[in-house]
C-alpha cells in the first residue's frame, strides 16, 4: 500500500483515529461546527441559534461517554477515557475563560444602556433577585419532602443546579459537612422521619461499596436497632451527605441550562409576546424618557475597535471581585464568583469609559462577535461533559432528580417572569435578562441576547445576578438547617 511505500523510502504514515477523537479540541471544534450549523435550521419560525452548540454536545457527549466506558484498563487511552467518564471532556480552565471573556464582553456592550434601565426599574430587579430563588429554593425542599426515599442533600445539589450557581453548590457543600456531621452526632434526638432518611443513606452506601469491592453487603441498620450512629457510620454519612450535593448539581445543571433557555425562547410564543414589539416599545419609551430627563443617560465616551489591553483588565479586575471572600459569621465565606465580579467590573468600567489611555468603549459588531464565539465554546463545552449525565438521568435511575431539577428550574422562571411581566409591568427586553439574572445563569444571558439581538438583557442580568447569588448561598444553607 501507499503506507508501505513511504516506509521503504524512509517517511511514516500515521493517524492515530483514538487518540484524535479523544482530543479536548478536536471534539469542541466538531461540536461547535456541528452545533452551529444546526441552530441555524428554522423549524417554522423558530431556531436554536447559538444553543444549538449545547443541543449537539449533549449527543456527542453521551455516545463518546459511552465509547470510553469500554476502554479496557491496559489501554494507553485509559487516562483519557476516565477524564471522558468523569465529566471532564473539556477542561475546566477552558470552560472558565470561555465564560469570562463572554460575559465580560456582555457587560462592556451593555453598560451605556445601564443608567437608564437602573433608575427606572431598580427596585423592581431586587425583588426579582430575591423572589427568584426563594421559589427554586421552596420547590426543591418541597420536593425532599415528598420523596421520602432521596436524599435531601442531593435536593440542595439540584436546586444549586438548576438555578446554575456554581458559588451555591460550593456553599451547599460547605454546609452540608458540618449539618450532616450534627445529624449524625444527635441521631438519636432526630425525628422518626429523620432517623429513616440518614439509616436509608448509610444503608445504601454500605450496600453499593460492598459491591465495588465484591464482598457481601453487611446487615442494613435498622430504625428499631439504632439508638445511635457509630463514628464510622457518621463519617459515611457525612461523605454521602457531600457527595449527594455533588450528584445532585451534577444532573440539575445542565436541566436548568437546559430549560432556561428553552423558556427564554419560547415564553413569548406562549404568552403572546411579539419580541419585535416589545423591542420597539422599549426602545420608543427609553427615547421619550431621555428626552424628558437627560441625567437617565450615560456619558458618552469615544469608542475604539478593540483595546485589549482595555478588556483584559476587566477580565483581571472582575476575577480580583469575584475571588473576594466575605466571612458571614454562621453562614460561611460568601464570594460572587467569577461571572458574578466580572459583569459587575465589566459594566462600571463600561459606563466610566475610558482610564487614561485605556478604553472600555469597543466596536459593538467586533465584541459581539468575540462574545458570541466564546458563549459557543462553553455550551459546546457543557454538552460534551454533561452529555451522559442528562440522558443517563433521563433514562436510568436518576430520572426522578432529572424530573425535579426541570421542575425547579421552570417554576422558578415562570415565578419571576409572572412577577416580572404582569405585576411590575418590565418589558420583555429587559425581564429576559433578570430572569436570567435571578436564575445566576451566563448561558441563559447568552441565549437572550441571541434571542433579543440586542445588549438590553444584559443590564438587568448584571443588576439581579450578584444580589441573586447572596440570596442562593442563603437559602442553600438554610435548607440544610430545616427539618429533613
Amino acid at each position: 500500500g501507499l503506507g508501505d511505500v513511504y516506509k521503504r523510502q524512509g517517511y511514516s504514515m500515521d493517524f492515530n483515529f483514538v487518540a484524535f477523537f479523544f482530543n479536548p479540541l478536536v471534539l469542541l471544534f466538531l461540536t461547535m461546527t456541528l452545533g452551529n450549523l444546526f441552530g441555524e435550521l428554522k423549524i417554522g419560525k423558530f431556531k436554536f441559534g447559538i444553543t444549538g452548540t449545547l443541543f449537539v454536545g449533549l449527543v456527542i457527549g453521551y455516545f463518546l461517554t459511552q465509547y470510553a466506558a469500554g476502554v479496557p484498563k491496559e489501554s494507553r487511552y485509559f487516562a483519557s477515557a476516565m477524564a471522558v467518564m468523569q465529566g471532564k471532556v473539556i477542561p475546566g480552565p477552558l470552560m472558565n475563560l470561555a465564560l469570562l471573556v463572554f460575559i465580560v464582553g456582555t457587560g462592556l456592550l451593555a453598560a451605556s444602556d445601564m443608567k437608564y434601565a437602573l433608575t427606572i426599574f431598580g427596585k423592581q430587579f431586587v425583588i426579582l433577585a430575591i423572589f427568584i430563588p426563594f421559589v427554586g429554593a421552596v420547590a426543591s425542599y418541597g420536593s425532599s419532602q415528598l420523596l421520602q426515599d432521596m436524599s435531601p442533600f442531593q435536593m440542595t445539589g439540584t436546586y444549586t443546579g438548576a438555578l446554575t450557581s456554581s458559588t451555591g453548590l460550593a456553599a451547599a457543600t460547605e454546609s452540608s459537612d458540618s449539618e450532616a456531621r450534627r445529624l449524625g452526632m444527635e441521631f438519636g434526638s432526630q425525628p422518626e422521619s429523620a432517623r429513616k432518611k440518614i439509616i436509608a443513606i448509610i444503608n445504601s452506601a454500605r450496600v453499593r461499596d460492598a459491591k465495588l469491592r465484591h464482598e457481601s453487603a453487611p446487615a442494613p441498620l435498622t430504625l428499631e436497632g439504632t439508638q445511635s450512629l457509630s463514628q464510622e457510620d457518621v463519617e459515611v454519612f457525612v461523605t454521602e451527605a457531600k457527595a449527594g450535593v455533588g450528584v445532585g448539581h451534577s444532573i440539575g445543571y445542565p436541566f436548568g441550562v437546559l430549560f432556561l433557555i428553552l423558556a427564554i425562547n419560547l415564553i413569548p410564543k406562549i404568552f403572546g409576546l411579539d419580541v419585535e414589539d416589545e423591542k420597539k416599545r422599549y426602545f420608543a419609551q427609553k427615547a421619550l424618557d431621555i428626552k424628558n430627563d437627560a441625567s437617565l443617560v450615560t456619558e458618552k465616551h469615544q469608542e475604539v475597535a478593540m483595546d485589549f489591553i482595555g478588556f483584559s483588565l476587566a477580565a483581571f479586575l472582575g476575577y480580583v471581585v469575584g475571588s473576594i471572600r466575605i466571612y458571614m459569621g454562621p453562614l460561611g465565606w460568601f464570594s460572587l464568583g467569577a461571572t458574578g465580579g466580572a459583569i459587575l467590573v465589566a459594566l462600571a468600567l463600561g459606563a466610566l469609559g475610558q482610564l487614561g489611555p485605556i478604553h472600555f468603549r469597543m466596536n459593538s459588531t467586533v465584541l459581539g462577535k468575540m462574545r458570541t464565539y466564546f458563549l459557543s465554546v462553553f455550551l459546546a463545552g457543557t454538552g460534551l461533559n454533561y452529555g451522559f449525565r442528562v440522558v443517563d438521568a433521563v433514562t436510568g435511575d436518576g430520572y426522578m432528580v432529572a424530573i425535579i431539577s426541570a421542575l425547579v428550574a421552570l417554576i422558578s422562571i415562570l415565578a419571576g417572569f409572572l412577577l416580572g411581566h404582569y405585576v411590575f409591568r418590565i418589558n420583555w427586553t429587559l425581564l429576559s435578562g433578570a430572569i436570567t439574572g435571578g436564575m445566576t445563569s451566563a448561558p441563559g444571558l447568552g441565549a437572550a441576547v441571541d434571542a433579543l439581538e440586542c445588549d438590553e438583557p444584559a443590564v438587568s442580568y448584571g443588576a439581579t445576578q450578584p444580589l441573586a447569588t447572596f440570596i442562593m448561598v442563603i437559602f442553600s444553607i438554610i435548607i440544610h438547617k430545616l427539618p429533613l
